[in-house]
């Protein structure tokens, strides 16, 4: 185990029993397609050869995981990621329990290969956030 897997086991361990094994689910299929993990103070980051594929948010009762996947992705399973406010991951999956995590695979691998392959250009100016924040607040 490297000193970054380590890192991200601990924030693992720090949370609540069903978001530690959600996240522990999440967490193994990114390092199995070949990501790098590193951890920021509320979040588990995933990159390959430094370019950022995914981040992964333990919540009390569920996981969120913000991915490089296109704008107006057709999955049913994605939501609006602006309130996490990352300028190339633009929608997020949301699992509750393991069948809903389970799903979330295909999502990685999709995500992962479109960094690898370059395919993966969204990049939202700060205009853009701030306008969300307006449109959350309703105005």
């Amino acid at each position: 185990m490297t000193l970054i897997d380590s890192e991200a086991r601990q924030y693992i361990s720090d949370l609540n029993k069903t978001s530690a094994a959600l996240c522990t689910q999440v967490h193994e299929m990114f390092l199995a397609v070949g990501c790098s993990s590193y951890v920021k103070t509320i979040y588990i980051g995933y990159d390959i050869d430094g370019e950022m594929v995914a981040a992964l948010y333990g919540h009390s009762d569920h996981v969120e995981v913000a991915l490089a996947l296109a704008e107006d992705h057709p999955s049913s399973q994605l939501i609006d990621a602006s309130h996490l406010t990352w300028k190339t991951l633009p929608v997020a999956a949301i699992g509750h329990d393991a069948v809903e995590v389970e799903k979330m695979a295909v999502l990685v691998v999709e995500a992962c290969d479109r960094v690898r392959a370059g395919l993966h250009t969204v990049n939202r100016d700060n205009d853009f956030f701030m306008k969300a924040k307006r449109e959350r607040r309703g105005g």
